[in-house]
């Protein structure tokens, strides 16, 4: 198997990654914590740096999605779904050489790193699986 060039961008938030994390994020199909927004909003939130850690991931020249890690010590993967398989070994190895887990907080944030996942997105489940991940918890919201 031919192994694809795939490419780590930080996000700096120059209105060409904007435009780029706009049309990506118009694009997912899974969504966890994200609503549908006008781009003025969008760019604000780019703008306000609301990550430690902001990646565009690029294949052949081509903008496939992102990762974040939060202050929380969460890691977000949105990645069109035909790329999971190929980028999230990737990426989990790029965050272990080049990131460290923010220290615990109790009750605030565990000493590890955590992917949380819709439900739905169950490529992502799978690839996580594969690679020895193991479920922390299960999130339900609340009815209004």
């Amino acid at each position: 198997m031919n192994q694809i060039k795939i490419e780590f961008e930080q996000v700096i938030s120059s209105k060409e990654q904007i435009a780029t994390l706009f049309d990506l994020l118009n694009k997912r199909l899974h969504k966890i914590s994200c609503k549908a927004t006008d781009y003025i909003k969008h760019e604000s939130f780019v703008n306000a740096h609301p990550y430690r850690y902001w990646y565009l991931i690029k294949v052949r020249d081509y903008y496939v999605g992102s990762f974040y890690i939060s202050k929380e010590n969460t890691i977000g993967i949105n990645v069109y779904e035909e790329y999971t398989r190929q980028v999230v070994l990737p990426i989990i190895k790029f965050v272990h050489n080049n990131c460290e887990p923010l220290p615990p907080i109790p009750s605030i944030r565990g000493g590890r790193f955590a992917i949380n996942v819709p439900p739905k997105n169950i490529v992502l489940i799978e690839v996580l699986e594969e690679i020895g991940a193991t479920i922390a918890q299960v999130t339900y919201f609340v009815p209004n």
